[in-house]
């Protein structure tokens, strides 16, 4: 008896090893992707988290808490726009980077948490910059002037889009306070009175337009399914994975857009069109 049970034990043991040793190798401390979930709403992180997993992703996945727990509108109206969050957010990306010189830092967001990461990266100190930002339906303004957020991201910013959102279809005001059709409905628009040289940061945003495709994906146009994890192992993982690459510098400035003959193409008139974003999902 003693014989079989210390045998067990050792078996156990040696499983346990196992596990944890597997555990340890598939994190990369040098990866991270922290994600911050839209306003009065917890379930959209373990989504996205089975997504990047599921797409291979093998670098560290941490939420970032930015609600004031009162609900949806005091989160959308105030704490979206909060310094205090803002404050806390790029304090959290400047630790990143002094505890992981060589780290590379993704940050995505849903809904009104697109407005605290924007309000977090202009707050950066001038050579800090993440990988690449994910905005998932953001609900502030297209016109949003991305010009100082643009120049802390080292690879692009991918924001999702959809006419098909009844959420941001009723949405009254947009979380970042600025008026207009909320991005997540039309997509990021080139900001007026802008320099050539703030245009020129426009080259690294990509809005990511609904399809019919993506109904296969779990992304049937609505708000909280454009973090289906589906949808983020075919879409979203294979281009945050992707090495960072710098902007292009054409000689007049095109506006990144994966156009598509499907039921929600954002308006975008008077703007030249980039198709040039590899088409990764079909």
């Amino acid at each position: 008896m003693n014989q079989r049970y210390s045998r067990t034990l050792s078996l156990l043991a040696l499983a346990l090893m196992i596990w944890a040793g597997s555990g340890c190798a598939e994190i990369d401390p040098n990866k991270r992707v922290v994600f911050l979930d839209g306003a009065g709403y917890f379930g959209a992180g373990p989504s996205v988290k089975r997504g990047l997993r599921m797409a291979g992703y093998d670098g560290e996945f941490r939420g970032f808490v930015w609600t004031s727990f009162l609900l949806w509108g005091a989160d959308h109206l105030i704490a979206a726009r909060s310094t205090l969050n803002a404050k806390n957010l790029a304090g959290y990306i400047q630790r990143y980077y002094r505890e992981h010189p060589e780290g590379k830092l993704t940050v995505m967001g849903l809904s009104a948490g697109s407005a605290v990461i924007l309000n977090a990266l202009v707050r950066l100190p001038e050579d800090v910059l993440v990988e690449n930002v994910v905005l998932f339906q953001p609900s502030v303004s297209a016109s949003h002037n991305l010009t100082p957020a643009l120049a802390h991201i080292k690879g692009k910013l991918y924001a999702t889009c959809s006419r098909r959102d009844a959420i941001l279809a009723t949405l009254g005001v947009n979380a970042d306070g600025q008026s207009g059709a909320p991005a997540g409905r039309s997509g990021f628009r080139i900001a007026s009175g802008l320099t050539a040289k703030q245009r020129r940061l426009y080259t690294k945003v990509v809005n990511l337009p609904w399809r019919k495709q993506y109904r296969q994906y779990g992304w049937r146009g609505g708000h909280v399914t454009s973090t289906n994890r589906k949808f983020v192992k075919h879409v979203i993982a294979p281009r945050v994975m992707e090495p960072s690459r710098p902007s292009p510098q054409p000689p007049r400035v095109p506006f990144p857009y994966e156009s598509d003959a499907g039921d929600s193409q954002p308006d975008v008139k008077n703007q030249d069109l980039n198709k040039t974003e590899p088409q990764i999902a079909k």
